[in-house]
């Protein structure tokens, strides 16, 4: 096994996966159950803060693509439980404060065919290749090719649909198909402060 490839650098690399819904990392929420190193195949134990996440699947891919960037990786396995479930417990003490500084949750609610996204912060590509997206507060997130071309894209002037629309032509697919993944990407972008929130925001003021 190489040097950079342990279950210390593992986590390290998956403090940079967020749930779309909660602003704290899967490491410090408590997702991440168990990390085991064999042959240079990573396996990762992991859950989610609820059954029937709508991020799942999301979730389950960045995991397994920020890993699989790391030197000497072969291959990543993510098993993603149920037992035990997951609770508030078991997040860190950092993650419960940052939390608790919010006391009013915030729903990141907005409506596809008219909310024109619009990017904030800056991008950075490292020597390895790896993606780095930065927001304003100067922290750093793990991203791919496809994550920076839709914050690429999101100069204010387009509607999530047509920007669904012109991604599915680039990668040749139907809109259908990457539209629940856009939506996932945006919410999360939004969340971690790459994507401007005001025109997104719902706020409870109105009936």
């Amino acid at each position: 096994m190489s040097e950079e490839l342990s279950v210390g650098r593992v986590m390290d690399v998956l403090r940079n996966c967020y749930d779309p819904e909660i602003p704290v990392n899967i490491v410090d929420l408590g997702l991440v159950y168990g990390v085991a190193i064999d042959n240079n195949i990573v396996k990762v134990r992991m859950t989610l803060t609820a059954t029937g996440c709508p991020a799942s699947a999301y979730l389950s891919h960045q995991v397994k693509e920020l890993i699989e960037k790391i030197p000497g990786v072969k291959q990543a396995d993510v098993d993603i439980v149920w037992d035990p479930p997951w609770t508030p417990d078991k997040m860190s003490a950092a993650a419960r404060e940052r939390l608790q500084s919010n006391q009013e949750p915030v729903t990141i609610e907005f409506d596809p065919a008219s909310f024109k996204p619009r990017k904030k912060g800056h991008i950075a590509k490292n020597p390895d290749g790896t993606i780095v997206l930065i927001n304003e507060a100067n922290s750093r997130y793990l991203g791919n090719d496809d994550i920076a071309s839709l914050w690429e894209k999101s100069d204010g002037n387009k509607t999530i649909d047509e920007l669904t629309s012109e991604l599915a032509m680039e990668k040749k697919v139907s809109p259908a198909e990457i539209r629940m993944q856009i939506l996932e990407v945006v919410t999360q972008l939004v969340t971690i402060g790459l994507i401007a929130p005001e025109d997104a925001m719902v706020l409870p003021l109105h009936p």
